[in-house]
C-alpha cells in the first residue's frame, strides 16, 4: 500500500515537472545591425521538441518596435521547418537611393587633334586643321549636370533614413569667363578663342602662332586680334576679327582683318596674295600683292602690286619706292620715288569728296541735300501708314470706291517719294560727305618727293595725265579743268 502511494507520488512529481517544462517559454535573441537597416533573431527552445509559431515571433518583433521590413514568408519557413539551429535574418529595412554627384559638361573641344578638315566633295582640307575654337561674348562653355533627387529609406524601426546628397562639380573658371546666376552655366565674358590649360578655362582676346603659320598650324579664323610670332607661308589663311600682327614676313598668303595689319618683314604674294583690312596696313615692302584697306597703307616699297587705301598710300623708309602695278587712294599718295624707267605705274586718286570740290559744290550744298532727304523720309514714313490704314478699312469693306482711289492715289505719292529719295542718296555721294577739318583739292594729291618717273600715269579725280618726262620732287593735284604740278613743300612730307 505503502509502495504504491511512493509510486503514485513520485508520477505526480514528474508529471508535475513536465507540465512546468511545458509551461516555460523559448528564449528568442534578437540582434539588429549597426545601421539598423537589419534584423535578425535566434530561437533557444525551453525544452526537446518544443516548437515556436509565427505569431509568437511577430509578437516579440513587435515589442522590441521592429515594425518595419519584416520577412513574413522567411518567418513561416523557419516555424514550420524547426531551424533553430540557424540565426534567421527577419527583417530588413528600405536602403536610401543616394544622389549621384553632379557632372560637369563641356561644350567645346578639351581636347584636339588637328585633324584636317573634310569637303563636302569628300577630298581633305589639310591646311584647315580647326587650331582655333572661337567664342562670342555670352556664349556657354561648360555646362554642370545637377543629380537626379535622391530618395528617404526606412529603418527596420520604421524610422526614416535620409539620404546623401550629390556634390556639384567646380568650374575650371579663367580669364574672361563668368558664371551665370544660377550656378549651373559658364559663359564666355568676352569675344575671343578656348585656352583649357591645367584645369583652367580661358578666353583670350588675342591668339597667338608660337612659330609659323604652315602645316602645322594650318589657317586661322579668329574672332580677335592674332599675333603670328612666325612666318605666314604660302597657300594658307590668316583672318582675324580685330588686328593682324606678323613679326615674320608673309608669302603668297591671304591675311584678313577687321582692324589693323602689320607685317614686320614685309611680303611677296607670289601674285596670289592677298591683304584686306578695315583699318590700315603696314608692311616692309609689298610686293606682286592685291592689297586694300579702309585707312592707310605703309611702307618701304611697293612693287608690282594692286593697292587701293580708303585714304593715303604712304611709301617711306629708305627706298621709298612706288613702282609698277596699280596704286588707289582716297586722299594722297606719298613717296620718295613713283614709277621707274622699266615699269609702268598707275596711281589713281579717287574720292566723292575730291569730286565735290572740284564741281563747285560745297558743304552748305551736302547740309542742303540732306535736310530734304530727311523731309522725304519722313513723308514716306507717313505715306506707308495711310496705305496700312487704308488696307485695314478695305478690309473691312471692299466694296469702297472711295477707299481704292485713295489707295492708288497714296501707291502712286508712295512711288515718286521712293525715287525722290533715291535721287538725293545718289547726289549726296556724288557731293561727299561734309568734312570738318576743311579739306581742299590741295589735299588730294600724289607726291614724289624724289622722282616721279616718266610714263606714270597720274589720275586725280576725273583728270588723267601720263608724265612725259621725269619730275623731280613734285606734287600733282586737281583744280577745276587739268591736273597740275608745283614743288613739294615740307608739310607734303610723310
Amino acid at each position: 500500500m505503502d509502495a504504491q502511494k511512493d509510486k503514485a507520488a513520485r508520477q505526480a512529481e514528474t508529471n508535475k515537472k513536465k507540465e512546468e517544462e511545458a509551461s516555460k517559454e523559448p528564449k528568442i535573441e534578437l540582434s539588429v545591425s549597426s545601421d539598423k537597416m537589419e534584423a535578425s533573431i535566434r530561437v533557444h527552445p525551453a525544452m526537446e521538441g518544443q516548437t515556436v509559431s509565427v505569431d509568437k515571433i511577430m509578437e516579440f518583433l513587435k515589442a522590441n518596435g521592429i515594425v518595419y521590413g519584416i520577412l513574413e514568408g522567411i518567418v513561416r519557413d523557419f516555424c514550420d521547418n524547426k531551424k533553430y539551429f540557424l540565426d534567421l535574418v527577419c527583417t530588413r529595412g528600405l536602403p536610401p537611393v543616394d544622389e549621384k554627384d553632379g557632372k560637369l559638361e563641356y561644350l567645346f573641344k578639351k581636347e584636339q587633334n588637328y585633324m584636317p578638315t573634310e569637303r563636302e566633295d569628300g577630298t581633305v582640307d589639310y591646311r584647315d586643321l580647326g587650331i582655333v575654337q572661337n567664342v562670342k561674348k555670352g556664349d556657354a562653355l561648360c555646362r554642370i549636370i545637377p543629380p537626379e533627387p535622391g530618395k528617404d529609406g526606412i529603418d527596420v524601426y520604421g524610422n526614416a533614413v535620409k539620404y546623401r546628397q550629390g556634390k556639384l562639380p567646380s568650374f575650371p573658371q579663367g580669364k574672361n569667363t563668368a558664371v551665370s546666376k544660377d550656378g549651373l552655366t559658364l559663359f564666355a565674358d568676352a569675344d575671343g578663342c578656348i585656352e583649357y590649360k591645367h584645369a583652367a578655362l580661358n578666353v583670350n582676346e588675342v591668339f597667338t602662332v608660337r612659330g609659323d603659320v604652315d602645316s602645322s598650324s594650318g589657317n586661322i579664323d579668329f574672332l580677335g586680334t592674332v599675333v603670328i610670332q612666325g612666318d605666314v607661308l604660302e597657300g594658307f589663311s590668316v583672318k582675324a576679327g580685330g588686328d593682324i600682327n606678323v613679326r615674320g614676313m608673309v608669302e603668297g598668303a591671304l591675311l584678313e582683318a577687321g582692324g589693323d595689319i602689320a607685317i614686320s618683314c614685309g611680303m611677296n604674294g607670289m601674285s596670289r596674295g592677298r591683304l584686306a583690312a578695315k583699318g590700315s596696313i603696314s608692311a616692309q615692302y609689298i610686293e606682286n600683292t592685291t592689297v586694300e584697306c579702309g585707312g592707310d597703307i605703309r611702307s618701304d616699297v611697293i612693287f608690282n602690286s594692286t593697292v587701293k587705301a580708303g585714304n593715303s598710300i604712304l611709301v617711306h623708309g629708305r627706298k621709298g619706292m612706288l613702282a609698277g602695278g596699280r596704286c588707289q587712294a582716297g586722299r594722297s599718295i606719298i613717296a620718295k620715288n613713283i614709277g621707274s624707267s622699266g615699269s609702268r605705274t598707275d596711281v589713281l586718286i579717287v574720292s566723292g569728296v575730291l569730286e565735290g570740290l572740284l564741281s563747285g559744290r560745297t558743304e552748305k550744298d551736302v547740309n542742303s541735300a540732306q535736310g530734304t532727304l530727311k523731309e522725304e523720309e519722313k513723308n514716306l514714313q507717313t505715306l506707308n501708314a495711310q496705305i496700312e490704314t487704308i488696307f485695314l478699312f478695305l478690309k473691312k469693306n471692299p466694296r469702297s470706291l472711295k477707299a481704292k482711289n485713295l489707295l492708288r492715289n497714296a501707291d502712286s505719292q508712295k512711288k515718286l517719294a521712293e525715287s525722290r529719295i533715291q535721287y538725293l542718296k545718289s547726289e549726296i555721294t556724288a557731293i561727299g560727305e561734309p568734312k570738318e577739318d576743311g579739306l581742299s583739292a590741295l589735299d588730294f594729291k600724289i607726291a614724289a618727293l624724289h622722282v616721279a618717273y616718266a610714263g606714270t600715269k597720274m589720275t586725280i579725280g576725273s583728270y588723267t595725265e601720263t608724265l612725259s618726262t621725269d619730275y623731280s620732287a613734285t606734287k600733282f593735284y586737281a583744280d577745276k579743268e587739268h591736273i597740275v604740278s608745283s614743288p613739294v613743300q615740307p608739310d607734303d612730307r610723310i
